[in-house]
């Protein structure tokens, strides 16, 4: 029976590997690009639903950062001028959340009623989305860089200039927001995390990344830049099966290698695609597939709890559709590889090969924070002392909720302000885009953001809290 489940995972694979499309360009005036300390050029958008909308110059800044396999679309759900035709087909829920009523840009394209960007836009913000490197398409393409970096680089070297881009630009400091392993980059961002750069630089021409190091002058600094984080089920240690803890795996995800999924989407096989909703059905199927494994009496349950992580019947088929064609992105192996050790390990530490003494290593040792040599994101959240929102999923997979409580809400420099919130009936993907993020996850973002931007009064809906049993939820992934 494993068999089957684990030729379903191949089969999907290859699905999400072999689909996506470009989509139009922006209009130059939304488009910015910006510098790295090492060099790379960053693409961020600015946005508007259309070039005769204006942006909101003078509001309230919120910049969004995407996750691993993923690019900015996955805040940017709209009707692609290729697929105008196929997605008139779409049907809205009704009644509609209050905010999206008698909207004109809802109502000429009603995918937008699931994008995050448009809501934020709708209800005054400016907002700005960023590429990390290698990610994006067309005229938002990111430069890659090294691939000898993992997802350490995001929160490194990444956030840092795209927020300043955003203060240079408007002269307001931003609320910023990561989904995933965008969450793990704002973290590392906020705690100060840096490369030398000198040490880097010789690094790139011996074939290795030196150790995260963080400052918490820097990190001061840091969370001054930026009013609040919003962690969409960010990064912290996910649930990983204890089976792929083989030599082979860690040789294959230690490669320095980079994935360019999007390039192939956009040139190869989006054209066989374009008018069918084979991708939401294959998408449908694999999902709600493994999502059944935890109600069979056999041992097919084995690669549940990792991949739990889209809720279809919390889906438009529209909007998968549009996901998995547009929202996926390429990936540098390594940046996988990394999850892969933060899992098994349950600890969230730098890239095991980073350093010139690890350059050659396999694998990383046991986790020793202080004697190992290297940077444990998890012993430094103490830094981070900006106001935080949590958006969290029941489902475990990827990205678990107690975890983030434990790792990231509890053990951060607490504000008053901080919250959490679970959505229900949610999973690590759709959490964003859906069929409840309207009705919840957006409205819940959009309360805070108002509160702690001076938009509205009163007191902030109270937390939520953590069940006293998590393990008994279904959905959940088991105790490691």
């Amino acid at each position: 029976m494993r068999l089957r489940t684990r030729s379903c995972l191949l089969i999907w694979c290859m699905v999400f590997a072999l689909l996506g499309a470009a989509l139009p360009l922006a209009a130059s005036e939304d488009v910015h690009a910006v510098t790295t300390d090492d060099g790379i050029t960053l693409k961020m958008l600015r946005y508007r639903p259309s070039p005769e909308a204006p942006f909101r110059e003078g509001a309230q800044t919120v910049l969004l950062f995407h996750g691993i396999l993923c690019n900015m679309n996955v805040y940017l759900e709209h009707t692609p001028e290729e697929n105008k035709k196929h997605y008139a087909k779409i049907v809205l829920p009704s009644p509609l959340a209050a905010w999206a009523l008698n909207d004109p840009f809802i109502k000429a394209d009603p995918l937008r009623y699931y994008s995050l960007a448009h809501y934020l836009w709708l209800k005054g913000y400016d907002v700005w989305l960023a590429n990390f490197r290698g990610m994006g398409r067309g005229e938002l393409k990111s430069e890659r860089g090294s691939t000898l970096h993992a997802n350490d680089a995001w929160g490194v070297l990444d956030v840092d200039p795209c927020v300043k881009k955003v203060i240079a630009a408007t002269g307001i400091t931003p609320f910023i927001a990561g989904h995933s392993t965008g969450g793990f980059a704002c973290q590392a961002y906020l705690q100060g995390a840096y490369f030398d750069q000198a040490e880097l630089e010789e690094g790139y021409k011996s074939g290795y990344i030196p150790h995260v190091r963080s400052n918490p002058a820097l990190a001061a600094e840091r969370n001054k830049l930026v009013k609040g984080y919003i962690a969409l089920v960010p990064g912290t240690t996910p649930w990983v099966p204890g089976k792929i803890d083989t030599r082979f795996m860690w040789k294959k995800f230690g490669r320095a290698e980079y994935w360019d999924i999007e390039q192939l989407l956009t040139r190869r096989v989006v054209p066989l695609t374009r008018n069918s909703m084979m991708v939401a059905g294959l998408v449908d199927w694999f999902f709600n597939d493994i999502n059944a494994d935890d109600l069979r009496p056999d041992t097919r349950g084995y690669w549940t709890p990792y991949l739990n992580l889209w809720n279809m019947n919390n889906c438009n088929p529209f909007v998968t559709d549009y996901f998995a064609k547009y929202g996926c992105g390429s990936v540098f192996v390594r940046g996988l590889g990394q999850w892969g050790d933060i899992g098994l390990n349950s600890r969230m530490r730098e890239f095991w090969k980073n350093g010139a003494e690890n350059k050659d290593v396999v694998k990383g040792p046991e986790p020793n924070p202080g004697a190992d040599g290297y940077y444990y994101y998890d012993e430094h959240m103490n830094l981070i002392s900006v106001p935080t929102l949590g958006i969290l999923s029941y489902a475990g997979a990827l990205s678990a909720a107690d975890d983030t409580i434990k790792l990231l809400m509890q053990a951060k420099t607490r504000d008053p302000r901080d919250r959490y919130y679970f959505i229900p009936n949610t999973a690590h993907v759709d959490i964003i885009c859906g069929l409840n993020a309207p009705y919840i996850t957006f409205p819940y973002i959009g309360d805070w953001l108002d509160k702690l931007s001076g938009r509205a009064g009163g007191p902030l809906i109270p937390s939520a809290v953590m069940p006293e049993t998590p393990a008994a939820d279904p959905t959940m992934a088991p105790a490691r």
